[in-house]
């Protein structure tokens, strides 16, 4: 064999050797990618995984949340049922606004007949002190009363001896001691309370639906 044959072996087998080095780095390479997009398709499985679960926890609770409410505002509901029954059957006897005190329904008053009381001492030249008189104003029963009450809770709020368990003329038709101007004043607190919850509420609906801007 001639050198010049030799020489052409040496640089075919060189060739060779670097055909082979190039393939098993191309494989090599081919092997490391391989394995980098296997582990970043299992991270995404376990993302995808990681985030139905997520859903299927929030679909549950939100499930549960409404099962929760139907439970509640039926409960409510029949509560609201029950007062009204009472309630209704309870004004056809008793009067939820009795007339006002008169000066001489007073039991501090002395009763017609008796001889009048001796006036206090005062100074000629100061003018008398004006006499009792009479609340002119009507005033709520405690029939009134507990219907108020219990219409705003949703439930039986006894008023003194009134309420559910016990509806008698005895219980329910004395004079709570309020007047009209009282459920006035308690009107107007209950309805900015009310306000001020509408308020609230709109502003967390808001919140929970808002989109943020693409």
């Amino acid at each position: 064999m001639t050198s010049s044959s030799r020489a052409w072996l040496r640089l075919a087998g060189a060739m060779l050797a670097i055909g082979l080095l190039a393939a098993l780095a191309a494989a090599i390479h081919e092997a490391g990618a391989t394995r980098e997009r296997l582990v970043w398709q299992g991270r995404e499985a376990q993302r995808n995984a990681a985030a139905a679960e997520a859903l299927r926890k929030e679909y549950e609770r939100g499930r549960a949340a409404s099962t929760r409410y139907q439970l509640d505002a039926g409960a409510l509901q029949t509560r609201y049922l029950a007062l009204e029954g009472i309630s209704h059957e309870l004004r056809q006897r008793v009067a939820l606004v009795l007339p006002p005190v008169t000066a001489r329904d007073r039991p501090d008053r002395a009763p017609r007949g008796a001889p009048s009381p001796a006036p206090l001492p005062h100074d000629a030249d100061e003018a008398a002190p004006p006499g009792p008189v009479g609340d002119d104003r009507h005033r709520l029963s405690l029939a009134a009363v507990w219907m108020w009450n219990s219409a705003l809770a949703g439930t039986d709020v006894p008023a003194g001896a009134c309420g559910s368990a016990d509806t008698s003329d005895a219980a329910c038709a004395a004079d709570s001691g309020l007047v009209v101007d009282d459920a006035w004043d308690n009107q107007r607190l209950n309805a900015r309370a009310c306000a001020a919850d509408r308020l609230r509420h709109a502003a967390l609906i808001e919140f929970l639906t808002q989109r943020p801007v693409p």
